[in-house]
């Protein structure tokens, strides 16, 4: 922990001062960082009233109280009586308060626009997305159905996509299953015989990902007798109990459905509790069960179908 607060302090540090943040006042206009930023807020908002103003952004009243009463002297805002409630008042930007406000973000984007041209445009995703994430990370309102509110699908491969997956899995079954290194050699086969007998009719792959990194993924292969393997199911710990997996798990039964196969089955092991809960849920039914010794545990390798006849 005291590691995170000492980078989370020196990031803060850099972040401040890289952006001028603590200077007096913003962008040689006439309001410092704050005044502007209630400006900002009207701006996005308006009408709005001075309660939703310090709730928004976590101001004393008595303060936002003589910000308020400085822009409306300065005629930048104009105040209306609510027609519901005398005492209340409904604040907007005047037409010299909506010229400034453009004047301010034209700056403020020349700015950012000279912090951008010195970077490529791979590493301008990765700051944008970067900033993205610390933005939901520490927003007032986080959890996990934040993050996943950003998650992106799609269905295919593209270059680079397996050797990631191939990492995923080793990474989070060595840390959550205790697998050996075994394990990550057994998934770089098991994709290696995918790839080599790829059916891009009856074979789909569906991938989820945030900030343009892979969270999860699914598949389906087709196999003899008019059956389907699903493989590969998995979902980022921090987009777990989400809908992430469940949106994946559709998609690859409705595949499975829309090509009329007849049984899918999939191969797990006793200790993946979370998805054998969802397989179940899912109308999946336990078929098979046997010990084994492999990936340096003591394991049972079960096996789930689920007769699409009978679930049609």
């Amino acid at each position: 922990m005291k590691e995170e607060i000492a980078q989370i302090r020196g990031f803060n540090r850099f972040y401040t001062a890289h952006l001028g943040l603590l200077n007096e006042h913003i962008l040689n206009g006439p309001y410092s960082l704050a005044e502007a930023r209630i400006l900002y807020e009207i701006g996005q908002r308006q009408p709005v009233t001075a309660q939703e103003l310090t709730t928004l952004l976590g101001l004393d009243k008595g303060y936002l109280s003589k910000i308020i009463k400085m822009f409306s002297n300065d005629g930048v805002i104009s105040r209306t009586p609510s027609k519901e409630d005398s005492r209340v008042f409904h604040i907007t930007l005047s037409e010299d308060g909506s010229k400034l406000l453009r004047e301010l973000q034209g700056k403020s984007d020349s700015q950012i626009e000279k912090i951008l041209e010195k970077l490529s445009s791979d590493e301008a995703d990765m700051l944008v997305n970067s900033m993205r994430t610390v933005e939901n990370l520490l927003s007032a309102d986080y959890s996990n159905q934040v993050l996943s509110r950003q998650v992106a699908y799609r269905e295919g491969l593209k270059p680079g996509d397996v050797g990631y997956l191939i990492y995923l899995h080793g990474v989070l079954y060595a840390r959550e299953s205790g697998y050996s290194q075994e394990f990550e050699g057994y998934v770089v086969k098991t994709f290696y015989e995918f790839l080599e007998h790829y059916d891009i009719q009856k074979d789909k792959i569906w991938l989820a990902t945030y900030n343009q990194q892979i969270i999860g993924c699914i598949a389906i292969l087709s196999k003899p007798q008019n059956e389907a393997q699903l493989r590969w199911f998995l979902v980022h710990p921090v987009f777990r109990d989400t809908g992430v997996g469940k949106h994946l798990l559709s998609a690859a039964l409705t595949h499975c459905r829309e090509q009329q196969f007849s049984n899918v089955y999939l191969l797990t092991t006793d200790v993946q509790k979370k998805a054998i809960a969802m397989y179940k849920k899912a109308g999946f039914l336990p078929t098979a069960s046997i010990q084994m010794e492999q990936w340096g545990k003591t394991l049972h390798e079960e096996r789930y179908d689920l007769n699409l006849i009978d679930h049609n």
